[in-house]
């Protein structure tokens, strides 16, 4: 896999999906719970969390965490709006 060329040079380098999940009726317990996916597309890893608190702090992160650490990422200097 490779990043993703937009016209303008821009690339997408990682995909980031999201479930919300569903809850009982009256906010009771989760029937389905959330969960969020993280793809990237420069060194094929893949990252899986679940429950609603790991899943806020999982998408509120990944964008800095990742290319810090991933070595098909130019320079590891952190994200880059796609």
């Amino acid at each position: 896999m490779s990043a993703y060329t937009l016209p303008g040079g821009r690339q997408i380098t990682g995909a980031l999906s999201i479930k919300f999940g569903q809850q009982a009726r009256g906010g009771g317990r989760w029937i389905e719970q959330p969960a969020a996916k993280y793809e990237c597309l420069l060194c094929e890893h893949v990252e899986i969390v679940t429950g609603a608190e790991r899943v806020t702090a999982f998408v509120q992160t990944i964008r800095s965490s990742h290319p810090a650490t991933c070595p098909g990422y130019p320079n590891q200097q952190g994200a880059q709006a796609a």
